[in-house]
């Protein structure tokens, strides 16, 4: 049975809670706040996030600096603080009209049963990958969320399946501007040779992911300049993380991601997100991934995919290299990186013609459009 809440109700004032827990999370919960704030003058945001929802006027509980672990051993190690930040929330659900949901999984499903319960309508933007493991978690979603709004096209139809109401809304990478410097004021502004190519490396943008790849990725870079001392390596910063992370390196250290993906001839990227980023942008790149054991006994018994990168997800083909692991070693994936350095090489020219068909896929700009109107709709209120 649904759980009423008590609270006085103000006037035409839409309440609406909204729950991110990662950096892209953050971004995306962002642009569907303001693309609701012009069919809802009215309303007030509140919940969980970061800079982005902040700065769109979300009343955040916690920053992403405390939302954002990965892997099982890092998420047991503070779990008392996910269990406190839960009891926050169901607090928060009372006053609610709508739940907005973006991404983080293990923390959102919770919420979402709890929201449930409370007969509080559910939006989850980009759910649970069900499709790479515990499929179970589809039939439940079907139940708990009122609508799921997906940003890959296959996921149609595995959550649809299920059961679930359940909308392809595009990929939100598509609806940034494209404000990019051109390649002489970028390579002018971070101070590098514009007749040198570069080796982009996306180490990862959470703090634990730089301590399981930032050395491991100078480490191959080092081989590859070996090999090709023309090559110019530079490591990709999120700028929310600690710059002590980075203290006392030999390449340049940036922030600016994009800038970086389109300007470099080649990359290395931690697996996640930012291969999509940079196929968009059309670079080369080998994709690494480490995490700790603990964490990757799990993950392999969960896991029910081939692929782990997005790119070779979307393609069911192995586009780019994957190097998982114990595989993750400097030799092997500066074996895979120094091809893509030669135009003519079989490599590059595969991944040059591939990419731009994985990318056509995502679909259209426009997603926090379309979640805004999927949430409008719940709210049972005229767009």
């Amino acid at each position: 049975m649904a759980i009423t809440s008590s609270r006085k109700t103000v006037a035409n004032l839409t309440e609406v809670l909204l729950v991110a827990g990662d950096p892209s999370g953050d971004r995306y919960a962002a642009d569907v706040v303001e693309a609701l704030k012009d069919k809802l003058p009215s309303a007030r945001f509140f919940g969980l996030g970061g800079p982005h929802m902040e700065a769109a006027g979300v009343h955040t509980l916690a920053g992403l600096e405390e939302l954002a672990v990965m892997g099982f051993g890092e998420v047991v190690m503070r779990l008392e603080f996910f269990r406190d930040l839960e009891r926050k929330i169901h607090a928060l659900l009372l006053d609610a009209d709508l739940v907005v949901l973006v991404d983080f999984p293990g923390f959102n499903m919770r919420i979402a049963r709890t929201a449930s319960v409370f007969g509080r309508p559910v939006l989850y933007y980009i759910p649970p990958k069900v499709w790479a493991s515990r499929p179970g978690r589809a039939e439940e979603l079907a139940k708990i969320a009122d609508h799921i709004a997906v940003i890959f096209p296959f996921e149609v139809n595995v959550l649809g399946d299920a059961g679930a109401d359940v909308t392809f809304v595009g990929n939100p990478l598509l609806d940034r501007p494209d404000n990019v410097l051109g390649k002489g004021d970028f390579h002018k502004r971070f101070g590098l040779d514009p007749d040198r190519p570069i080796l982009a490396m996306l180490p990862g943008s959470r703090e634990q992911e730089i301590k399981q790849h930032l050395q491991l990725f100078l480490d191959t870079a080092e081989m590859v300049t070996a090999r090709c001392p023309h090559v110019q390596p530079v490591v990709s910063k999120a700028e929310w993380l600690n710059g002590t992370l980075f203290e006392g390196l030999c390449v340049p250290v940036i922030e600016d991601t994009r800038g970086l993906l389109r300007h470099a001839r080649a990359g290395l990227v931690k697996s996640g997100t930012a291969t999509l980023e940079a196929a968009i942008e059309g670079m080369p790149f080998v994709v690494a991934y480490r995490t700790s054991s603990f964490s990757w006994a799990i993950v392999k018994r969960m896991l029910r995919v081939k692929y782990i990168s997005l790119v070779n997800l979307m393609a069911r083909d192995s586009i780019v290299p994957e190097l998982i692991q114990g595989d993750a070693r400097p030799k092997k994936i500066a074996r895979h990186l120094i091809p893509l350095f030669d135009d003519k090489s079989p490599e590059y020219r595969r991944q040059i013609s591939e990419l731009p068909g994985v990318t056509s896929l995502l679909g259209s700009s426009g997603s926090a459009e379309r979640v805004a109107n999927l949430a409008v709709s719940l709210l049972g209120l005229k767009q």
